[in-house]
């Protein structure tokens, strides 16, 4: 694996089971590769497989005094997305770069855990996204049938 020199990085997260008795979080880590470089790392288990219908919300914010709304705020069912991934173009160009460190990305059902591997936060991102200097933050909701049962909240820095 080629590490990219990075213009972001992870700061920070949180994971939260909204719903214990569907899923746990066993690991939600940030681990440092090298210098500047770092690898986000989540492992959610799912009690209850196999797994479809799965709702998902993309939230970006901006840290101005608190964290604001910016840019992108979008929900979709991902397993149509998989089915067709060119018919929802914030989830293609998110999901080019966020699914490549993880076991999600194929169609629907899924009857395995949730894997992220050392993610790495680089300018892949940024090129298609007009982020300004400064602090934000991914919020990421992912449920069943309509009903959220798992949060990520991914803070990073681009400078």
């Amino acid at each position: 694996m080629v590490l990219v020199a990075c213009l972001a990085r992870f700061t920070n997260i949180q994971c939260l089971s909204l719903d214990k008795e569907f899923t746990t979080v066993a690991q939600c880590s940030l681990k440092m590769i090298k210098r500047n470089v770092v690898g986000l790392n989540i492992h959610c288990r799912l009690h209850k497989v196999p797994v479809d219908n799965v709702t998902i919300n993309v939230a970006l914010y901006k840290r101005s005094n608190g964290f604001h709304p910016f840019l992108i705020n979008a929900t979709g069912n991902l397993c149509k997305f998989f089915a067709n991934r060119k018919k929802n173009q914030i989830f293609m160009m998110l999901a080019q770069y966020f699914l490549r460190n993880s076991n999600v990305n194929h169609s629907c059902p899924y009857d395995h855990d949730i894997i992220v591997d050392n993610l790495i936060l680089d300018n892949t991102l940024f090129s298609s996204l007009p982020l300004q200097n400064g602090d934000y933050m991914f919020k990421v909701l992912a449920g069943i049938m309509n009903v959220w049962k798992v949060e990520f909240k991914v803070h990073f820095r681009k400078s």
